[in-house]
């Protein structure tokens, strides 16, 4: 073939000076370079450069401006966004994705490398014995680990605000680990995140979000239930509580603040919204209603941000009205509690994930 592999080389010109179809072609070919290898491992430290490439082309794709001819395609749907193959923006690395089966194994792939990195003694003597074999510093390593997660970590984002890839996807392994981080945040990083916008202890909401945005969709029982049993609304909730309005870019409150409208608008959930908001014994948990209601911080920053979003964040702010009739009149000033009572709240969660049968408040 004419196209020699140095059209491919990151120092061969500048990625926006090629056109569409050598990138989805540079693409497939990282695209196919995803295996699942060990962690550390050279074959998976070989894999970062095909990472980092096609996060580079979503992001160069991102900025594409819209296809005109797709909107003039006979027999579209406009009222639809398109799906990943006629829709108006760029995502061939998304599509490419999906067309090699392989946002499964990218899932995966993460599921392990977080179980791994949260193993902070098995982690520690990992990268020293790599460092050693490779004959490089710690740091070296350590960085390495950064580039995979981020890479990764937009990827598997970006793949999961197409409803088409959540629809081939385990979805059940999607909920666990992002209520695996979640409750690290909770545990770990409740005062800060210390973490990039691109590490999963941030994106972990975003999942959460783009799940309840195409959970209807999708298996709707199945996606509400296992939410419950993960006890991912709490999760998030307090995630949102603790790191919003200090540490959230705003595309990742835009996107957080829709995930719970939509969650407010999904009929199943409405119909029997309670159950979500139990204690262990089975009764409303008014205290977890009170946190909930909080949110209208999140909601009030995105709106006060983007203003045209009040219209499609209104089944939230009418799900607030619904939790405040239920739990009374208290609603209004118990909302705003000090953060050390919150922060008591909030690891007491993990204290109940573990042990289920012992009381949600049982340790103040």
């Amino acid at each position: 073939s004419g196209m020699s592999a140095a059209k491919y080389e990151p120092d061969s010109g500048s990625e926006q000076d090629k056109p569409p179809k050598v990138s989805a072609e540079a693409g497939r070919r990282c695209v196919r370079m995803i295996q699942h290898y060990p962690v550390l491992s050279q074959e998976w430290m070989g894999l970062i450069d095909s990472l980092k490439q096609l996060t580079r082309l979503v992001h160069l794709e991102s900025g594409m401006p819209v296809d005109a001819r797709v909107n003039e395609a006979c027999g579209r749907d406009q009222e639809s966004g398109g799906t990943l193959w006629d829709q108006e923006s760029h995502e061939n690395a998304v599509r490419i994705l999906v067309e090699e089966a392989k946002v499964n194994l990218c899932l995966r792939m993460m599921c392990d490398f977080k179980t791994w990195q949260y193993n902070l003694d098995q982690r520690k003597a990992d990268v020293e014995q790599a460092a050693q074999s490779m004959n490089v510093t710690e740091e070296h390593i350590e960085a390495k680990c950064k580039q995979f997660e981020e890479s990764l970590g937009v990827l598997l984002w970006r793949s999961f605000l197409h409803v088409e890839t959540l629809q081939l996807m385990d979805v059940p392994m999607l909920i666990e680990h992002t209520a695996k981080v979640l409750s690290y945040c909770d545990r770990v990083q409740r005062e800060k995140l210390q973490r990039s916008r691109n590490q999963q202890e941030m994106l972990a909401v975003a999942y959460f979000a783009a799940l309840m945005k195409h959970a209807e969709a999708l298996n709707n029982a199945e996606v509400l239930a296992k939410s419950r049993e993960c006890r991912l609304v709490r999760l998030a909730t307090c995630h949102v509580i603790n790191h919003a309005a200090t540490e959230y870019p705003s595309q990742i409150s835009v996107e957080v603040a829709h995930g719970f409208a939509a969650l407010a608008y999904n009929e199943d959930f409405r119909t029997d919204w309670t159950i979500f908001f139990e204690d262990d014994s089975g009764n409303l948990d008014t205290e977890f209603c009170y946190y909930f209601l909080q949110l209208r911080d999140l909601v009030e920053k995105v709106i006060s941000e983007f203003g045209e979003k009040k219209a499609e964040l209104r089944p939230l702010t009418d799900f607030f009205h619904v939790i405040e009739r239920k739990v009374g009149a208290g609603a209004a000033t118990l909302t705003r509690r000090p953060r050390t009572e919150l922060a008591l709240y909030a690891g007491a969660l993990d204290v109940f994930a573990a042990n289920p049968t012992a009381g949600i408040f049982q340790q103040r």
